[in-house]
């Protein structure tokens, strides 16, 4: 079968003009050389991180990403000054979850407990406060606070096989 000169000629003027809009973006990477996985800042978006120098983190949005550097409303930084940043909005922290789970789950229980024999059972006020459940319930609070507190922070620094580089879309 035979191609229609009418139809190559128009597919090849649709696909040169696709090549005429499109062009790349660039974008921050934050990669460890052992792992596949790698976490990626746009334009637009906000970014926690400290300098070599400094001893406090910056919060900031990206206004523009160079070819070696960050833009912030007109500051422009270098990747290479750029030594750790915060990752905790772009990765879940299971630890502070599972904290979270554990202390809510035992003051919900000692609510409902205390509801059951208050409301629905009409219990008198010694048996209301159990001092075996407000125990257990205030050591299980404690030890999902305890585990929400020492949660691993979430910081991608930059040592031995991190890396931190800017790439094309």
């Amino acid at each position: 079968m035979r191609l229609n000169s009418k139809f190559f000629i128009s597919l090849l003027f649709f696909f040169s003009l696709i090549t005429l809009e499109s062009y790349s973006q660039n974008y921050l990477e934050l990669k460890k050389a052992t792992k596949l996985k790698s976490i990626n800042f746009f334009e637009g978006e906000n970014i926690r991180f400290k300098q070599k120098d400094d001893e406090i983190f910056t919060y900031s949005k990206i206004t523009g990403i160079g070819s070696d550097y960050l833009s912030f409303n007109n500051i422009q930084i270098p990747i290479s000054n750029i030594d750790i940043v915060d990752i905790r909005s772009k990765t879940s922290n299971k630890g502070r979850a599972y904290g979270s789970l554990i202390s809510g789950g035992s003051l919900g229980y000692f609510a409902i407990d205390f509801i059951n024999l208050s409301i629905v059972q009409k219990a008198n006020y010694k048996d209301v406060f159990n001092e075996d459940i407000l125990v257990s319930c205030s050591i299980g609070f404690s030890i999902g606070l305890i585990i929400r507190t020492f949660a691993k922070k979430k910081l991608f620094k930059r040592k031995n096989l991190n890396r931190i580089w800017i790439k094309e879309l």
